[in-house]
């Protein structure tokens, strides 16, 4: 653990990973910004954190398919802060009972708009204050399933298409523009960041969670879930990336072309640097996955 404690701010602190990852940094003496989309919840969850926190953490609310309450976020946690060291990208959006799209009132797909749009503004609204950090570090979260789909690319013509929707290819489809944020990032910042993307495997779900399913979908994921890695597990994976006093990434490294040269920033649970999906790794793709994020996010601007 650094000597000094840290400011870090964590999505989807209400439950699962994010929730013990919230209460481990807090009861370490580091300050923590749990951002939770709905504040009951959050306040819930806030209680349970700060009961055994060394420094009591903070809640903003805080939907990241809403622009605007993205950018209100950003706002009121600058209004707090003098700089951010760590920001883990951890809330998404993944509910299998969601078989038509939905769309939010700027006309982006759900999964789309939370598990990508949402977080590529926020970094950019917190990107001063993290700049202003010593050594500022940004944590994105992929997902294993990746794995089994080699040749997933970003349908950059049909970003927000319900034509190919179900919930499993939207909610890849956003994990695969998170690793390419987290490489493009990186890349550009040279150094300036630390760009870490971690490849969860499968997490086993909060009780509450399970019971929301449908009776035939809870009793189809039960051995899943019994399977699963315990959420606890992989908030020490977490902690581990965001306290390491050393940088994660080398930005010097070779990129494009080499499924073996990602600089260091993805990695797997237990922070071993692993290859990423094939469409990861065009440069050509992460630059147009950047353009149409800044797009239509508003065209935010960046401290790297």
């Amino acid at each position: 653990m650094p000597l000094k404690p840290l400011t870090i701010a964590v999505t989807g602190a209400n439950s699962g990973i994010g929730l013990r990852a919230a209460g481990q940094l807090a009861a370490e003496g580091h300050r923590v910004y749990a951002l939770c989309r709905d504040a009951v919840r959050g306040g819930a969850a806030l209680e349970q954190v700060n009961s055994r926190a060394a420094v009591p953490a903070r809640l903003v609310v805080t939907d990241l398919a809403d622009p605007a309450s993205v950018r209100s976020a950003a706002a009121e946690i600058t209004g707090e802060l003098d700089r951010l060291d760590v920001l883990i990208h951890n809330a998404a959006v993944f509910d299998q009972t969601m078989r038509a799209p939905r769309f939010t009132d700027d006309g982006h797909e759900l999964f789309w708009a939370t598990n990508h749009l949402g977080p590529h503004l926020l970094t950019a609204e917190l990107s001063p204050l993290m700049a202003a950090a010593p050594a500022p570090r940004l944590v994105t979260v992929a997902s294993k399933g990746l794995v089994a789909m080699p040749w997933i690319r970003i349908r950059f013509d049909e970003l927000d298409s319900p034509r190919w929707y179900s919930p499993t290819k939207a909610y890849y489809h956003a994990k695969l523009a998170q690793i390419m944020l987290s490489l493009r990032l990186a890349r550009h910042a040279r150094g300036a960041v630390d760009v870490v993307c971690l490849r969860v495997p499968a997490v086993r779900l909060d009780a509450d969670r399970v019971a929301a399913m449908p009776s035939l979908l809870r009793a189809l994921y039960a051995p899943k879930n019994r399977a699963a890695l315990p959420p606890e597990q992989l908030a020490r994976t977490y902690a581990r990336i965001a306290t390491r006093p050393d940088p994660w990434n080398d930005p010097v490294g070779s990129w494009s072309g080499d499924r073996k040269a990602s600089g260091g920033v993805y990695r797997d649970e237990r922070c071993r640097p692993v290859p990423a999906p094939a469409f990861a790794y065009d440069e050509e793709a992460r630059e147009r996955l950047w353009q149409v994020s800044q797009e239509a996010t508003g065209h935010p601007e960046w401290a790297w």
